[in-house]
């Protein structure tokens, strides 16, 4: 009888606390998770260099003739979201990145750096512009796996890498709609894959849970 008590007082709390109306935060809903099992959908629709999904590792390193890093770019509409993955620099790979665009005319929106030594948010307030938000010191080991999440939330972007290290900026172009997104970076240099390589694994990209949009 008691807990029964306990329980309706509580719930006559809640009620109370919440305007007389009860809700539950439904879960986060998933947009994108990227098994990287084998050949890639079609939505990944562009890049540079080369570029293999096996095994559950999306792999890449520079070749062509354009001198340009890897890049693949993947359709995908969102504003809010939250963006995780797992990314490895092999050899003389300097930096892995996550980069924002807009519509074909508008470009570039945002890009996160993930370097060596460093960590860097970049902003593209109109085309042709870069805008240099944040740039914090901090060392990732080559050859090792490191855990990306990525959270949009307006004009804020916060990056926590390896769960203990958060960086955040803002901008207004951070809140613009972002059509396309792509993964990429430096791996080494035009040697190809003798020069080093990209990897990522563990794509996921969700839309906010009720809770946070509250």
């Amino acid at each position: 009888m008691k807990g029964w008590l306990l329980s309706v007082l509580a719930i006559g709390f809640l009620w109370c606390a919440c305007g007389g109306v009860l809700w539950s935060a439904e879960p986060a809903k998933v947009l994108l998770e990227e098994t990287f099992a084998g050949e890639l959908s079609p939505e990944w629709f562009w890049g540079l260099g080369t570029w293999g999904a096996k095994d559950g590792v999306l792999r890449a390193f520079e070749s062509g003739e354009r001198r340009h890093g890897p890049v693949k770019m993947r359709k995908l509409p969102l504003r809010d979201a939250t963006i995780e993955c797992d990314f490895r620099l092999e050899r003389g790979a300097t930096f892995a990145g996550i980069i924002f665009n807009g519509s074909q005319e508008r470009g570039h929106l945002v890009h996160l750096v993930m370097g060596r030594d460093q960590i860097r948010i970049l902003a593209h307030p109109k085309p042709g512009e870069t805008l240099e938000l944040l740039k914090k010191a901090h060392s990732l080991t080559v050859g090792e796996w490191h855990h990306v999440t990525m959270v949009f939330a307006g004009p804020k972007l916060t990056a926590t890498i390896d769960g203990d290290t958060t960086v955040s900026a803002s901008h207004d172009c951070i809140a613009e709609e972002k059509l396309t997104f792509g993964l990429g970076g430096d791996s080494g240099g035009p040697e190809g894959e003798a020069a080093g390589a990209l990897e990522f694994r563990k794509l996921k990209i969700m839309a906010p849970s009720s809770a946070e949009e509250k």
